[in-house]
């Protein structure tokens, strides 16, 4: 019988089937072929330009573009350049988000409200409470003032909102009011949740209220403990250690 005549350059049919039973031979083949294999050009992606994006994104390029956003005529453009401004890691994105907190368009100003809250922006706590002072600022805007001040978590917010719960506001506002002051965890809160929760006749906000304060008391305890360490780790006594003279 006559052997099959094998194609020129073709990989003999024994050495394929042995490099079958080796799982390693077979994935350096594949590896080898795909080496040779021709990529397109418009497929290809450079060194350079993965490095000039990451680039772009760490030295605050990003930053730069996002602000002549937030500078545009249009709101729309603002819109956006404080949303891409809101996903940024880069400090140098909060002055601008603190900035927008002014803007004219309601969908602008309430964007960058949540923005510096969940960016943690200590810096913009003066012009979010100069706001919830404002008759003229919408009680729903309010209340995205009053959640963000809790994300926040800046002491200086504290004293402030207990003073706004003196005002005539609807339910839903001291509410988050009181949800606000137990994310803040300040200590000097404590009294007025406890008075709060004893003269409040509604049952949902003497929940809030009795919640919050456990929350500041939480977080004062877990701070305490966290200054303590340190002083106990150092200090406390070597059990195997020689005793001193």
């Amino acid at each position: 019988m006559v052997a099959p005549r094998q194609l020129k350059g073709a990989t003999p049919i024994g050495s394929v089937r042995c490099m079958t039973r080796s799982p390693r031979r077979l994935a350096l083949a594949l590896l080898a072929l795909a080496g040779t294999a021709s990529v397109p050009a418009s497929a290809q992606i450079s060194a350079d330009s993965v490095r000039q994006r990451y680039d772009r994104q760490s030295k605050g390029a990003g930053v730069d573009e996002w602000a002549h956003q937030v500078n545009s005529d249009d709101p729309m453009e603002r819109l956006k350049g404080v949303k891409s401004l809101s996903t940024s890691t880069d400090p140098a994105a909060v002055p601008y988000l603190v900035q927008c907190l002014g803007d004219p368009d309601m969908r602008v100003k309430a964007k960058a409200i949540d923005a510096c809250g969940t960016a943690r922006a200590a810096d913009a706590t003066p012009v979010l409470i100069q706001q919830l002072f404002l008759r003229g600022t919408d009680p729903e805007l309010k209340q995205r003032i009053l959640a963000s001040l809790g994300k926040i978590g800046d002491q200086r917010a504290a004293k402030p909102i207990m003073e706004f719960l003196g005002r005539d506001l609807d339910h839903a506002t001291r509410g988050t009011a009181i949800f606000a002051l137990g994310d803040i965890a300040d200590p000097d809160s404590i009294e007025f949740l406890e008075v709060f929760e004893r003269t409040e006749p509604d049952p949902t906000l003497k929940r809030i209220a009795n919640e919050a304060r456990a929350k500041v008391r939480y977080q004062q305890t877990i701070k305490k403990t966290e200054a303590q360490e340190p002083l106990n780790t150092f200090l406390r006594p070597d059990p195997n250690a020689p005793p001193q003279q």
